[in-house]
């Protein structure tokens, strides 16, 4: 297996714990190691969704990518622009 390929089932991994974790606090701490393992700030508000879409590309996120995308384009968001300039808080479990 070439270092792309291991790099791509290790975030499949990370991403996938993510998206199992059965309660808060795991969902939490899988987010904030998928996160610091991708290089990704969560506290970066206007980049932080482009570059977690962009870094975590297998398909089962592909899928996730595509029904937010879908959601975000809906008149009631304004087609993306709704919280333009907004922040959020992401609560950080180390």
């Amino acid at each position: 297996m070439g270092k792309m390929e291991e790099e791509s089932s290790s975030v499949g991994k990370l991403f996938e714990n993510f998206i199992q974790a059965s309660t808060c606090k795991g969902t939490l701490q899988a987010f904030n190691v998928l996160c610091r393992c991708l290089d990704v700030d969560p506290a970066d508000h206007n980049t932080f969704y482009s570059s977690l879409k962009a870094k975590v590309t297998f398909w089962k996120a592909k899928a996730l990518w595509s029904k937010l995308d879908k959601r975000m384009a809906h008149k009631e968001y304004k087609k993306g622009q709704a919280c333009v300039g907004t922040k959020l808080f992401f609560v950080t479990i180390f």
